[in-house]
């Protein structure tokens, strides 16, 4: 996710700057964040030293294979789902103390492959995040 904002803030089409991962990774260390300690959005703000923090749930699954896909797809004319991908983005505002906003969406489609589906996820999630402009 981050080399795909980092991508579109290289071309121009993001109004803020965001942080590397390396950066963020060592101050995450250095304050012992692990996975089974629990921290506010401000918590994680605080200690990275940003003025927000984005969050994200991705998750992958292949409802069908894609021999079933086609078996399916010739017998009876419809095409199921090979891949699915969910997404859930939140961007936490310090300074306002709440999440400034959500995107949670659904997409599948056949003979895809996961990374085609996250790619247009994150492209259908800029169209609404705040900071993106223009055409994504």
């Amino acid at each position: 996710m981050y080399s795909w904002i980092l991508k579109r803030k290289m071309q121009g089409k993001m109004s803020v700057d965001i942080q590397d991962v390396e950066t963020t990774m060592a101050l995450l260390s250095k304050a012992e964040v692990t996975e089974g300690k629990i921290f506010t959005p401000d918590d994680l703000c605080r200690i990275l030293g940003v003025d927000g923090i984005l969050t994200s749930n991705y998750s992958l699954s292949k409802p069908m294979s894609e021999g079933a896909a086609i078996a399916l797809g010739v017998i009876a004319g419809v095409w199921g789902p090979t891949n699915e991908a969910t997404v859930s983005l939140s961007i936490h505002d310090s300074s306002a103390k709440k999440m400034i906003w959500n995107y949670d969406h659904k997409i599948s489609s056949s003979l895809s492959t996961p990374a085609k589906l996250v790619n247009d996820l994150m492209r259908q999630a800029s169209r609404e995040m705040p900071y993106f402009t223009g055409n994504n």
